[in-house]
């Protein structure tokens, strides 16, 4: 049998008292996650699309919007995008401040199209993980470049390329590396 002493008793009562009064129990069940908005411009389509999105979770509606907007615009062809791209995409706005919009340059792409893209370069990937809707091509219109790989870079969650030459940086949801 455990015994409490008195004054043990009402320091823990103390402090239970105030941690309720600090931060109710119901209040942090209570909480909604945060909903980030996420502006987009599609390059290439000259589309644009707002979405809120929810790190961790992502919609049935907004993975549909995904799906269109980042189809492959030479070809038409869908195909599911990866949530975790999305999650990314928020975490850089977040930590930078940035209220841009984001341009798409580049979003899913059909195995066929990334075999023509192969041909005339290079610096296309074989195994593509923008062929598995894991990858997007991006800049975002109130950060520059270097600034947007430096935070992907930061959160370590995928693979980070950066084309200079070119203004834009590549973002997927496999391994960490960059380039």
């Amino acid at each position: 049998m455990m015994t409490i002493s008195r004054r043990r008793f009402l320091v823990a009562s103390a402090q239970a008292a105030a941690g309720i009064l600090i931060c109710s129990p119901l209040t942090c069940w209570a909480r909604a996650p945060k909903r980030y908005p996420l502006s987009f411009y599609h390059t290439h389509t000259e589309e644009y699309l707002k979405i809120y999105h929810t790190p961790g979770r992502c919609s049935r509606s907004v993975q549909k919007k995904m799906k269109r907007f980042l189809r492959d615009f030479r070809t038409g062809d869908l195909h599911p995008i990866d949530p975790a791209l999305l999650d990314i995409l928020c975490k850089i706005q977040h930590t930078t401040g940035s209220r841009g919009t984001i341009e798409i340059i580049s979003g899913y792409r059909s195995p066929k199209t990334n075999a023509e893209l192969r041909k005339a370069s290079h610096a296309v990937a074989k195994k593509s993980l923008h062929t598995k809707g894991q990858a997007v091509d991006i800049r975002i219109t109130d950060m520059n470049t270097r600034k947007i790989r430096n935070s992907a870079m930061a959160l370590r969650t995928g693979g980070v390329g950066y084309y200079a030459g070119s203004n834009f940086v590549h973002l997927d949801t496999g391994d960490f590396r960059t380039w």
